[in-house]
């Protein structure tokens, strides 16, 4: 099973995951990276679009609504993100623009998946993001929910995480690959890396167990600068080791629009109880 990717960094528009390209019915992500005063067209037809500023600015133009300029950050290490959701059934425009100093240009990170429902343009600025500290010693992290639930759309729900340094996220492991409300919602996932340094690398750990309904999963993935990893069922914990941030965009799709994680029950009491005492060999 297909479940990771790489993006080289190649300039333009490069699509990473798609239902053609890996197992997933729901999600479709690329990267677009603009050089200032180059631009980049795309349709939505069928589908709504995500676009997360991951560095650097740019204007956006959708059907006849100006927008801009937008980013400005230098790296996802460098603030809080800026989001724009374009609906079903528009024409959207980007452009690089220069940021303060910088004549680096911008990257974007590029989610789209299908919809039958028609929402308003939003810009979601920093500001508007909503961020959350998580976990407790060995899995503290920082989730920031962008196109979340503080904006309308049809089945997208986009955020990135920030893992500290010798930390888990996604901790206790956690999956939604179940229709059964209240507690579990079913939607697949992708996530895609940056880290901190740049040529560290992480852990990606997805699984299921025998009893799933879509059968036995069992993946450890060694992630790294701009690697894709895709979640099509299963329970995903995330390791960061020491002197090593990890970043990740994550972009959930499916059925429903919930955020319904559902702890792995064999891991779920380090919620309550991260700091047991033991006692160790001397």
């Amino acid at each position: 099973m297909n479940l990771q990717t790489h993006f080289t960094g190649a300039p333009g528009y490069t699509e990473l995951v798609s239902p053609r390209t890996h197992p997933t019915e729901y999600l479709c992500f690329g990267v677009l990276r603009l050089a200032v005063g180059e631009s980049y067209q795309l349709a939505s037809d069928a589908d709504e679009i995500g676009l997360v500023i991951l560095s650097g600015a740019c204007d956006v133009r959708i059907n006849e609504q100006e927008l801009g300029p937008l980013g400005g950050r230098q790296s996802v290490f460098d603030g809080r993100g800026t989001g724009v959701y374009v609906p079903r059934d528009a024409t959207c425009e980007v452009r690089g623009v220069g940021s303060g100093a910088s004549t680096a240009g911008v990257e974007i990170a590029v989610c789209r998946c299908r919809t039958d429902a028609r929402h308003p343009v939003r810009v979601v600025h920093p500001a508007d993001v909503v961020v959350h500290e998580v976990g407790g010693p060995g899995f503290k992290r920082y989730v920031h929910d962008i196109l979340g639930a503080q904006m309308q759309a049809g089945a997208m729900i986009v955020g990135e995480t920030y893992t500290v340094a010798g930390n888990w996220s996604s901790y206790p492991p956690h999956k939604h690959d179940v229709a059964a409300l209240p507690d579990e919602v079913q939607q697949e996932e992708l996530y895609f890396y940056k880290l901190r340094p740049a040529d560290g690398f992480g852990i990606q750990y997805i699984y299921s167990r025998a009893d799933s309904p879509r059968g036995a999963l069992e993946a450890p993935l060694a992630v790294r600068e701009n690697d894709v990893t895709v979640i099509p069922y299963g329970y995903h914990p995330v390791a960061a080791p020491p002197g090593y941030d990890v970043y990740y965009l994550w972009f959930l799709s499916g059925p429903a629009r919930l955020m319904r994680p559902h702890d792995d029950a064999a891991y779920a009491w380090v919620k309550s109880n991260p700091t047991t005492a033991r006692s160790y060999p001397q």
